[in-house]
């Protein structure tokens, strides 16, 4: 059976890292290219055979301890690559007796191609000798039982006729061309299968040589796998091995301890130690050495780990519906399969602590009763490890301590026996400073020049992504030439912040939708005609005429296609002209006060102008005569091609206005009225707004003004919260890129960034854990707000990475903090609504909103649409129990 895992358990782990952040993977980094292929295989596939996975623990640990050296150069196993894949029987080089003619047919071959054959020849004389050295160091150690097979193997290949005769002779730098006939038929068609069979043993050999380099320098060591059966952990001095100086634990499990329950501060180290524990297990699987003192273990039939889960727009999930689903994933597995390792950090955060209470202790007891499995589960609602500590024996309860030290915190980061009383989330929130920070008031900043937006934000509310089907720059990218969507890049990245542009280019998005006319280049000729002008020319006419006329000359006698090219670019560029002239026509319904009306006579000038306009009349393919050619070409090249640039610059912005107006008639979007700073107080106004991405999705409004600058939205799990927090920023964000947006009207004073905390995950790279990530996070907006910017600002649950109290105390005092920024406008959700209507008693500029649900029977069915008010509806535990999962763990 293969070892079973999943992508969400590679992202968890940064196995193969992502967005930049450093991988496991990167760790243990192959010479070749071969080498790092055969390295991502042993990552794709870790086994399930304790015989296995020693037996390659074994390999690695025989060449860490004898020191043997890979005797190659990378580039000659690319050259030797390479060469061994051209199997084109018509590049054999051909045997000749006459000394005076093999070297005429050397000559007259491309010099190139002998070239490349030369040095694949060579490279391949070098890797072969290589080999033998080789198996030379690994004879004089002691060849080890484990890989004698392997080794006897490679010996045949070199005895190989078609091998053997490279290792007599003296690396030569030059070759014969009558050696290269003989060589080459030797290694690239006579021998082509065993060259290929010892790369892929060499390539292992790389592997295993740079994983036990990695062992040595960092001071891992190996891992002893015991069958299934035996359903035994025993590691010591464990430590995540992409950290510098980090502290070692030690934990034992067996089937009478098959559960760890672990709890503690945050920042105290949860989520770091169970990704060390994770990886360690998933290099274990692979026979590698592991960041541990000693660890013997049970061989497992998988690992899925659930530690930063985002929500799933694309499918309807809401944050807690997609953990409900992973657990329900992962229950299925382990009923499938058994024998699984499963790691859950913060079970169901993304619900009330009412609902998460009740659904830690009824999951995660169901889980315990699977003496098979082991697990690693971490919270922060202590009182549910209170009723499991009652209910199961075979529970082993764990914390990582916090202590204070001088009015700080200390984090020894050592595994104690027991559950964690710890609650810091407060002090470290209170430590950065942020509520603070909001205190301080601050005139309003100057009106900025570029919208202020981050990478988060960005990926929160899938806004860019020309290769992601479901992003809003594709929904509206319907463009029909390189350059109009090159141009809707440069719109989706530089947000507006002139209400004046902002305006102008709405309304010439609704002059097209409208007007209703299609885009009438096709993106073949808009290229050519790019390509043509892109042509240099010379600047004095007599030299260009002279060389038009040498082009003629040269087609004739040499067949040379540069003149043909000339004339298919003078035929194209006339066709767009006259293009252009039809479509301008069109366009033009005689209205002086047309917002695009500007745009129609700048191109009239260009297409009619008195030297373009003659052309006009001309027809390529009734002939162009030389003289004809010669001087249309220096007039469309060189006289106008400043004018025939701008044209085509007005053809890539209409391909725009044409794509975005389509949208917004098909999705009946409208267009948004931008209102500076100067003309009245900060408001955003919009009616029946949706996500753009969502189909059929119900409509909402919402309004957020000086008076009421927080619209704090309340609801039970699934009832739509992160959906419409998105469809705002969404609406806010197309808004500022002069775009249609999907709503029925919407009023809006431009405002200088936008900023969103919905899928904010753990960074280890940085240190920072999943609650520390949202402090950071949240400090982050704080200090653009203190900058006197005027923003719109997005939290959807807030704190949702610590306990209950330190969430609810957190939530309070840093939104009301935000919220006396008047001049900024805030759109908070959260599960706490004790922190709602604590919030209701002490702010005036609040404006309290929920989703409802309304029960049908035992069947929770939600309206999607907004009313006044907090929402007490907690229905969390009500979906856990609708999907089954402890029914699907117990088999009951």
């Amino acid at each position: 059976m293969a070892f079973v895992t999943d992508q969400q358990t590679l992202n968890d782990l940064d196995i193969f890292g992502k967005g930049g952040r450093s991988s496991v993977y990167d760790l243990f980094k192959a010479r070749t290219r071969g080498g790092a292929l055969v390295l991502k295989d042993m990552f794709c596939y870790p086994l399930a055979d304790a015989q296995k996975i020693n037996r390659r623990g074994a390999v690695i640990r025989y060449f860490q301890e004898r020191e043997i050296e890979f005797p190659f150069m990378p580039e000659w196993f690319n050259a030797f690559e390479y060469y061994l894949g051209n199997q084109d029987r018509r590049t054999r080089l051909a045997a000749e007796k006459n000394t005076l003619e093999c070297k005429m047919r050397k000559f007259s071959r491309r010099e190139r191609e002998y070239a490349l054959l030369q040095k694949g020849v060579l490279a391949g004389i070098r890797v072969v000798k290589g080999a033998e050295k080789l198996l030379q160091s690994v004879a004089k150690k002691r060849v080890p039982d484990e890989y004698r097979e392997e080794y006897e193997q490679m010996s045949e290949i070199l005895r190989e006729p078609n091998l053997a005769w490279a290792l007599s002779l003296k690396n030569p730098k030059k070759l014969s061309y009558s050696q290269m006939v003989d060589y080459d038929s030797r290694f690239r068609f006579d021998g082509n299968e065993q060259c290929k069979k010892l790369l892929r043993y060499l390539h292992e050999i790389d592997v295993y040589i740079s994983v036990a380099e990695v062992a040595r320098k960092r001071g891992f060591v190996f891992g002893r796998a015991l069958e299934p059966e035996a359903n035994e952990l025993h590691a010591e001095g464990m430590y995540h091995p992409l950290l510098d100086g980090a502290v070692g634990n030690t934990l034992n499990v067996d089937g009478n301890s098959n559960m760890i329950f672990l709890t503690g501060a945050n920042m105290a180290g949860k989520s770091t130690l169970m990704k060390a524990f994770s990886i360690t297990l998933f290099l274990a699987h692979m026979g590698f050495p592991l960041p541990v003192s000693r660890m013997e273990f049970s061989v497992r039939n998988g690992i899925y780990t659930t530690i930063n889960l985002p929500d799933n727009l694309d499918l309807g999930y809401s944050h807690f519906y997609a953990e409900v689903l992973r657990v329900r994933k992962v229950a299925e597995q382990v009923r499938r399969l058994g024998n699984l390792i499963v790691v859950f950090d913060e079970l169901f955060r993304g619900t009330n602590v009412k609902d998460a209470h009740d659904a830690t202790v009824a999951v995660a007891g169901a889980f315990a009763a699977r003496r098979d499995c082991m697990f690693l589960i971490s919270t922060h609602i202590i009182e549910a490890g209170e009723v499991l500590r009652e209910r199961n024996v075979n529970v082993n309860f764990v914390y990582l301590p916090t202590m204070e030290k001088d009015g700080r915190l200390v984090y020894p980061y050592t595994l104690e026996r027991g559950i964690s009383n710890d609650r810091y989330g407060m002090a470290i929130i209170e430590k950065e400073g942020i509520v603070e920070m909001l205190k301080v008031k601050r005139e309003c900043g100057k009106a900025q020049e570029e919208f202020v937006v981050d990478k988060q934000t960005l990926a929160d509310l899938h806004i860019l992504g020309k290769f992601k089907d479901r992003s809003i720059f594709n929904l509206f990218n319907h463009t029909c030439t390189r350059g109009g969507e090159q141009v809707l890049e440069r719109m989706f990245q530089h947000p507006l912040t002139d209400a004046n542009a902002i305006n102008e280019r709405g309304k010439v998005f609704e002059f097209f939708k409208e007007s209703g006319v299609a885009f009438p280049f096709t993106r073949e000729l808009v290229d050519r005609v790019e390509r043509y002008l892109g042509i240099q020319v010379s600047a004095i006419r007599g030299i260009a005429y002279l060389k038009v006329c040498c082009l003629k000359l040269f087609r004739c006698v040499a067949k040379e296609k540069v003149y043909d090219m000339i004339y298919a670019g003078i035929v194209d560029t006339v066709e767009l002209l006259r293009v252009c002239v039809e479509f301008n026509a069109l366009l033009d319904k005689g209205d002086g006060d047309s917002v695009y009306n500007g745009v129609i006579r700048e191109t009239r000038g260009i297409v009619e102008n008195k030297l373009l306009r003659p052309l006009l009349g001309k027809r390529g393919n009734g002939g162009f005569s030389m003289s004809e050619v010669a001087r249309y070409d220096y007039l469309l090249r060189r006289v106008c091609r400043k004018e025939l640039r701008r044209l085509l610059e007005i053809i890539y912005y209409t391909d725009v206005y044409v794509a975005v107006a389509a949208v917004a008639k098909k999705m009946r979007f409208v267009r948004a009225v931008a209102y500076g700073k100067e003309e009245g107080v900060n408001r955003i106004d919009v009616k029946g707004f949706s996500h753009p991405l969502m189909v059929g999705a119900v409509g909402n409004s919402i309004r957020i003004d000086h008076e009421r600058n927080v619209s704090f939205l309340t609801g039970a799990n699934m009832a739509g919260k992160s959906t419409l927090m998105k469809a705002f920023g969404v609406a806010v964000y197309l808004a500022h890129i002069g775009f249609p947006v999907a709503a029925e009207v919407m009023e809006f004073s431009v405002q200088d960034g936008l900023y969103s905390s919905i899928n904010v995950s753990d960074h280890l790279n940085l240190g920072y854990s999943h609650f520390y990530a949202e402090v950071a996070r949240v400090k982050r907006v704080a200090e653009e707000v203190c900058a006197g910017k005027n923003l719109v600002i997005i939290f959807d649950e807030l704190f949702k990475g610590t306990n209950v109290k330190d969430a609810y105390d957190a939530t309070v005092a840093v939104i009301t903090a935000f919220g006396s920024s008047r001049n900024c406008s805030y759109m908070v959700s959260t599960h706490i609504t004790e922190a709602g209507f604590t919030l209701a008693e002490k702010s005036e500029h609040f404006r309290f909103v929920c989703l409802p649900t309304v029960m049908k029977g035992k069947i929770p069915t939600y309206t999607y649409r907004l009313e006044e008010g907090i929402s007490n509806d907690r229905l969390g535990m009500m979906i856990v129990e609708n999907e089954r999962v402890v029914e699907i763990i117990t088999g009951k």
